[in-house]
């Protein structure tokens, strides 16, 4: 019910974590001046951040969050096709032919109640494009050819968060979550506060990972394995809670897979160039 207050917190979380591993378990050569340029794409990187889970949220106003999970299940194909536009970099046929059943896949195991506004797909459209543009910033930030402009992933996570909390806690303001927090003594107890600094400690963890797989892969592998994240969960309420499997579900589950299969081996077949 507070997502921007949240997000704030996680951000908040991940800045002190990563300054703390900074100073304390790397080296003292690690980058920490960067340059006003590349302070200036840290900046753009952190609005398109903020505007993604912006948009992600209005969207929810309007349409079912099955909807947005169908949506949502695009975003390797909106990345790769940004990636194409922004940076020129080439795909083999095979890693777009690999898009249809990896997104269609991911769309028929979550796929539910489709009522939707044009609002909503619009928003919703926004997110995924601002996801895939946010995922291709980063990777040029991680992997720059100028040695002088490349930043290590826990550098870039410090410098994204404290903008990121700025921008956040402004939506957070105009929204009205921070008065709601105010007025809601149950939402300060000692055990909610915890509970959200575990969260926050856990979002450090992950955006750490998302920033290491961004770098030793590309920005379309991380949205690829964003949809394996979506099966493997299917798995693990079948294993934990027993939870029926539809056929549609199994079906998507099998296409995912071989999407990514393809995916893979498109990718492998190419030059060493990432994809």
């Amino acid at each position: 019910e507070l997502p921007a207050t949240l997000t704030a917190v996680h951000m908040a979380c991940s800045y002190v974590m990563s300054a703390l591993c900074l100073r304390t378990c790397l080296p003292a050569n690690a980058r920490l001046d960067p340059s006003p340029e590349t302070l200036a794409n840290v900046r753009k990187l952190s609005l398109a951040f903020c505007l993604s889970v912006f948009c992600g949220n209005m969207a929810l106003q309007y349409v079912y969050v099955s909807f947005s999970q169908m949506v949502g299940a695009a975003s390797p194909l909106v990345t790769l096709l940004l990636s194409k536009c922004i940076t020129d970099k080439q795909y083999a046929p095979l890693a777009y032919a690999s898009m249809v059943p990896m997104c269609g896949g991911v769309m028929m195991c979550v796929r539910g109640e489709l009522d939707w506004s044009v609002m909503g797909l619009l928003l919703l459209v926004a997110s995924s494009m601002l996801r895939g543009v946010k995922s291709i910033m980063q990777g040029s930030l991680l992997t720059s050819h100028d040695e002088t402009e490349k930043l290590d992933p826990l550098s870039l996570l410090k410098l994204m968060s404290k903008w990121s909390i700025l921008l956040l806690g402004v939506y957070a303001l105009v929204t009205g979550e921070l008065g709601e927090i105010i007025s809601v003594p149950e939402l300060r107890q000692i055990h909610v506060l915890a509970r959200v600094f575990l969260s926050g400690i856990i979002a450090f963890a992950l955006n750490v990972c998302n920033f290491l797989v961004t770098k030793y892969t590309s920005a379309v592998t991380l949205q690829v394995l964003g949809n394996i994240k979506v099966i493997l969960s299917i798995a693990i309420s079948l294993l934990i809670f027993h939870n029926p499997l539809s056929t549609t579900s199994a079906a998507g589950c099998a296409l995912t897979l071989a999407g990514v299969a393809l995916y893979q081996r498109g990718t492998t077949s190419e030059s060493p160039n990432k994809c």
